[in-house]
């Protein structure tokens, strides 16, 4: 029983970014990831949420002025879920902290839930739908 929904689809790490359009060009030109999508963070030009894509990874960048004073760097490790709620409850059963329940990212359709892993990492479940 159980979908082996962490270890078959696509990760995506996520980092604090002091400025996306340096970061997301490093990511494109130096190492060939496309952008994928960018949402508004309401934090002004530049300061997007962006995402980035190979083949087997998704690297997301999260605007530090959007992201409450989290420091710059590493953020959070997510696995990719068809279904977050059942997917929570499922870690949850299995004896994980789940931290929140499924809950929308407010934009582009994306569906989160996070968990905590070994020291505290936050550890976190997506669903995004496909761009077209």
């Amino acid at each position: 029983m159980g979908y082996r929904f962490m270890t078959r689809l696509p990760i995506k790490v996520a980092f604090v970014v002091a400025d996306v359009p340096a970061a997301t060009d490093f990511y494109t030109k130096t190492l060939d990831l496309e952008v994928e999508a960018r949402y508004p963070s309401g934090m002004g030009e530049g300061e997007d949420f962006t995402f980035l894509k190979s083949d087997s990874i998704y690297v997301e960048l999260l605007p530090e002025k959007a992201m409450g004073g989290a420091p710059v760097g590493f953020h959070h490790l997510a696995f990719w879920s068809e279904d977050v709620r059942s997917h929570l409850q499922e870690l949850k059963g299995k004896g994980a902290q789940v931290l929140t329940e499924a809950y929308s990212a407010g934009v582009g359709g994306i569906t989160l839930g996070d968990f905590e892993g070994p020291g505290g990492i936050l550890l976190r479940l997506f669903n995004k739908p496909k761009n077209k």
